[in-house]
C-alpha cells in the first residue's frame, strides 16, 4: 500500500503534435533572484508550525477536560493525541490551503503573469496512456519506498503516516474530509506551490537537475517526519521531473491527486504496511522498482513510440 504524498490536458492521437514550450525568460534577462522563493517557503513552515501548535495545544485541552487530569503527563498525553483523526484533517487542511495561498500570491505579485510564472499552461501533449504510466511510476515508487522502509525497520519511526492511517479509518464524514482536501486540495496547492512557483524560479537560476532537486528537498522538509520527509523527497524528484518533461504542472498535479485518493482508499479498505509478511514487501519493493523504471523509460523523451520532444531552454534532466 503506497503513502499519499500529505492535477490536465490529455491527447489521445497516437503521434502526438511537438508543442513548443515557452523559455522561462528571455535570453538577456538577468538571472533571477531566488530569495524570494525561500521566504516564501519559510512564510509556509512558519505558518504550519504555528497552527500545528495551536491544535496540538488545543487536543491537549480537550484530552485534559474529558480525563479530568489536571497534572496530565504531558509526553504521553502527546503520543496519544498523535493519532486523532480530527487533528490530522486540521493538519491536511491548514497545509494544503496554505500551500495554494501562497502560490497564488506568490504568482500574483511576480511581474510575469500568473499563468506562466506557475506553469499552468497545458505544456507538452502525451497521449492518455503516458499519463497513465505516470501514474503508475508515481504509485509504483511511493509503494516501494514504503516497501523499504518497512523492511529496513523505521516504519515505526513515522507519526504522521501512522496517523493518516489511523484518519482514514474514522468515521465516514471525517474520512470525507481526509479525501477532499488529501486529494484535491492538497495535490493542487502543493504542486503550484513546489513544482510550480518554487522550480520554477529554482531551474531557472541553478538548471533542471540541481532546480528539482531544491525544491524535491523543500518538499519532504516540510513534511517533519523522520519516515515522511524522505519519501516526499524522492516522490517529489518525480514529480519536478515530470513538471520539467512535459513544461507544466498539469500532470504532477494529475499524478498527485489521483495517487493521494488511491492510497487513501487503500488505507481504509486493504491491510496495514504492517500486517504484510516480510516475502510480500520484498516482491513489492522488486516488482515496483520496475515498474517506476519502466514508466520513467517510457516517459523520457523518445522513450515510446508516442514520445514528444520539447524545446526548453534547459537541458532535459
Amino acid at each position: 500500500m503506497a503513502w499519499p504524498l500529505t492535477s490536465g490536458d490529455m491527447d489521445s492521437q497516437s503521434e502526438p503534435s511537438v508543442t513548443q514550450v515557452p523559455p522561462p525568460l528571455p535570453a538577456t534577462a538577468e538571472r533571477p533572484r531566488v530569495w524570494t522563493v525561500f521566504l516564501a517557503f519559510v512564510l509556509m513552515l512558519v505558518t504550519l508550525i504555528i497552527g500545528g501548535a495551536l491544535f496540538a495545544g488545543i487536543a491537549v485541552a480537550m484530552e485534559m477536560a474529558r480525563t479530568g487530569e489536571k497534572s496530565p503527563d504531558v509526553a504521553a498525553m502527546m503520543e496519544q493525541i498523535k493519532l486523532l483523526p480530527w487533528l490530522h484533517v486540521a493538519g491536511v487542511m491548514l497545509s494544503s490551503l496554505t500551500g495554494l495561498g501562497v502560490a497564488l500570491l506568490g504568482g500574483w505579485l511576480s511581474p510575469r503573469p500568473l499563468r506562466e510564472r506557475l506553469r499552468l499552461s497545458p505544456g507538452a501533449s502525451l497521449p492518455v496512456w503516458l499519463w497513465g504510466a505516470a501514474l503508475v511510476g508515481c504509485f509504483a515508487l511511493g509503494q516501494a519506498m514504503e516497501s523499504l522502509s518497512v523492511l529496513a525497520g523505521v516504519w515505526d519511526w513515522t507519526s504522521s503516516l501512522k496517523g493518516l492511517q489511523a484518519t482514514s479509518q474514522a468515521s465516514l464524514g471525517t474520512f470525507a474530509l481526509l479525501m477532499f482536501f488529501g486529494t484535491l486540495v492538497a495535490g493542487t496547492g502543493e504542486e503550484l506551490f513546489f513544482r510550480g512557483y518554487v522550480q520554477t524560479r529554482l531551474v531557472q537560476r541553478w538548471g533542471p537537475k540541481a532546480g528539482i532537486m531544491g525544491a524535491a528537498t523543500l518538499f519532504g522538509f516540510m513534511h517533519l517526519d523522520p519516515v515522511h520527509s524522505p519519501l516526499a523527497l524522492v516522490l517529489g524528484v518525480y514529480l519536478g521531473w515530470l513538471a520539467e518533461r512535459t513544461g507544466s504542472v498539469r500532470l504532477p498535479v494529475f499524478v498527485h491527486i489521483l495517487n493521494n485518493a488511491t492510497s487513501f482508499l487503500l488505507t481504509r479498505f486493504a491491510s496495514s504496511a504492517t500486517e504484510l509478511s516480510t516475502s510480500t514487501h520484498v516482491a513489492l519493493l522488486v516488482v515496483c522498482t520496475l515498474l517506476t523504471v519502466g514508466a520513467v523509460a517510457v516517459l523520457r523523451p523518445g522513450g515510446g513510440r508516442a514520445g514528444t520532444r520539447l524545446a526548453h531552454s534547459h537541458p532535459s534532466v
